[in-house]
């Protein structure tokens, strides 16, 4: 082993000090964005489901003619909730809406619904009867139980009736961590019907047929037919929060918020592709004209001019994008593809494109030129021509940095913020099977998302914790990348001969 002169020890702990600092950077950043990701497992979980009796023969509504079939628009449906409007106690929600009397609903609805803010029916309160019942949502742990009374008027002469039962607006089934089942409890005196339970994450709209049963006072009302609807937890708040991030919707601002960041990544991973095979084939050829048949005189001009496009902001591009390219984009496509909107898929792409060919052309340049001259004279001393020689010796010999370049140009493209704020459209949508949809539409990827909605959202809350959350995806994806790229560097092992 060679011996380290005493003049070289300050430049080699120079070096060791700079590696040791990039790692603490690297760790740094990785801990802080892990520490404030943790808020995102703090997360609740809603749920609700609407309820309400129909006449097996649905009839049009005498206000509008249409069957009013959908419970979200119907008004005497009932509502059984956790959700971040709702409260544990009585609130203004429940206070401000109880449950229907026989003389409200004279002439106007020939059944009704309601609960009670009550565990169990030892704890009825007759004079605390409520149409819904909106509780505080919870995280994945803690199940929950709701009541719910049904019966008929005097007004309905039909032997049966059925509930009908589906989810509230915006909740999703499939993303709920628990076991929902409705269950019948108890029956009217006189009437026996099959034992009901039905599991509502797997059947979460239908209907139940039962035999009608009508109260004559409003002290009947909690006689009839009594329901359960009952919660149970299956997963840790960890399992489920995890589970819900790689889901495929991505709604964090409604009731029943959706966490879910596979479209984010997806778009990302597709805008960013779809920019390399623009930019990679045109900076490539760039670089081979600079590097392998470009005068030293033109390379010295062209060189500089591209590095300098290098540094134009892409709040710029962004802005030259959406004035220029976007307007240019839908008068070629819009016959084509059905494109509507300069703002889309394609139209982030091209500007993408065009941020990575300066960074392309240059790093690729660098790497033709770190092929030893030797190469190309032994390629011409056995007699091969100035494109043999390039394709058969200086392209193979440069296939790491080549393969390093395209590899940095996509770390570079997956971790762009401003052109794609301004450009995608802004639409947290799953990109399509079809290309041409996809294309034609808005979308939006990972950063922009960060950009977007990190202003607005409630500190250290559950939505605050899912934007860390991508971003610590984004930066291993990114980090990981740019491992690759160096690991392919290194392969270069005839640089040192």
């Amino acid at each position: 082993m060679k011996r380290l002169k005493l003049r070289d020890l300050p430049a080699v702990a120079l070096v060791y000090l700079s590696g040791a600092l990039v790692v603490l950077v690297i760790v740094a950043i990785f801990y802080y964005l892990a520490h404030e990701a943790r808020y995102a497992f703090d997360r609740p979980f809603p749920y609700g489901y609407r309820f309400s009796l129909q006449s097996p023969i649905l009839e049009p509504d005498p206000y509008t003619g249409q069957v009013l079939d959908d419970l979200t628009v119907d008004p005497n449906a009932t509502l059984l909730a956790a959700n971040f409007e709702g409260d544990d106690g009585i609130d203004e929600k429940e206070e401000g809406a109880p449950m229907a009397t026989l003389e409200e609903l004279e002439g106007y609805h020939p059944f009704g619904t309601g609960s009670a803010v009550i565990d169990s029916l030892d704890d009825l309160n007759p004079q605390e009867l409520f149409r819904d019942n909106w509780k505080q949502a919870k995280d994945a742990t803690k199940g929950d139980r709701f009541i719910l009374f049904a019966f008929a008027t005097q007004e309905y002469t039909q032997p049966t009736m059925k509930l009908a039962f589906q989810p509230d607006a915006a909740f999703s089934p499939k993303d709920c961590p628990f076991d929902i089942k409705l269950r019948v409890i108890r029956t009217p005196n006189g009437i026996e019907v099959e034992p009901v339970e039905i599991d509502l994450i797997q059947n979460p709209s239908g209907k139940i047929e039962l035999p009608t049963w009508i109260a004559k006072s409003d002290e009947e009302r909690t006689n009839g037919y009594v329901f359960e609807m009952v919660v149970t937890p299956k997963k840790s708040n960890f399992t489920a929060t995890i589970a819900g991030f790689f889901k495929t919707d991505w709604a964090p601002t409604l009731q029943y918020p959706r966490y879910g960041f596979v479209p984010l990544l997806l778009s990302t991973m597709l805008m960013a592709l779809l920019a390399l095979a623009i930019a990679v084939p045109i900076g490539l050829a760039c670089s081979t004209y600079l590097a392998e048949i470009a005068p030293a005189r033109i390379r010295e001009w062209l060189k500089p001019i591209i590095e300098m496009l290098a540094s134009i902001p892409t709040v710029v591009l962004g802005y030259f994008g959406l004035m220029i390219v976007a307007p240019s984009v839908v008068k070629v496509f819009s016959q084509a593809i059905g494109m509507t909107s300069g703002r889309s898929f394609l139209t982030a792409s091209l500007v993408l494109a065009f941020l990575l060919l300066p960074t392309v052309i240059s790093i690729g340049e660098d790497a033709l030129r770190a092929v030893p001259s030797s190469f190309r004279d032994g390629a011409s001393a056995l007699g091969f021509t100035a494109k043999e020689t390039i394709k058969k010796v200086v392209l193979p010999a440069a296939r790491a940095g080549v393969v390093a370049t395209v590899l940095l140009g996509f770390a570079r493209a997956i971790g762009e913020t401003m052109i794609i704020w301004i450009l995608s459209g802004g639409t947290a949508v799953m990109p399509s099977i079809d290309p041409v949809k996809t294309l034609a539409g808005p979308t939006r990827g990972m950063t922009d998302t960060i950009a977007i909605e990190m202003g607005n959202v409630e500190f250290e809350g559950p939505h605050y914790g899912h934007l860390f959350m991508i971003g610590l995806t984004l930066f291993l994806i990114t980090l990981a990348i740019n491992l690759i790229g160096y690991a392919y560097g290194r392969k270069r092992k005839w640089l040192a001969s």
